[in-house]
């Protein structure tokens, strides 16, 4: 009875490893399939125009003009929206965001991850 209970504890062992090893497996796998595509807003209140560009998981960079600068830079904000439903109609998911500025310039940082 004693040799039956360290076998069962033993097989039990294995199988849960194996178990394990599986997942870690998909995980890598997972992360090996996405791609990552970021999009960043500048802002400007006085100098430059404000722009998005946004780069694709193959380094294609897009530039999209969104205007003369403005005290109020919530003029962008339509153009800024479609940007980012276009990119989730290209089946990419936001992951992360950063931003921050001062009173005249504001930059947003945005990630997304396609599978």
């Amino acid at each position: 009875m004693e040799n039956f209970k360290k076998i069962m504890a033993v097989v039990g062992l294995i199988t849960i490893t194996l178990i394990l090893l599986a997942f870690v497996n998909k995980t890598e796998e997972k992360a090996e399939n996405e791609a990552i595509l970021t999009m960043r807003t500048v802002e400007v209140t006085v100098g430059m125009n404000s722009f998005i560009s946004i780069v694709d998981e193959n380094g294609k960079l897009e530039k999209i003009e969104l205007g003369k600068p403005s005290k109020d830079i919530s003029v962008n904000m339509v153009q800024i929206n479609k940007a980012l439903n276009n990119i989730i109609d290209r089946g990419y998911k936001l992951v992360s965001t950063a931003g921050g500025g001062d009173n005249y310039v504001v930059v947003t940082t945005y990630t997304f991850v396609k599978k």
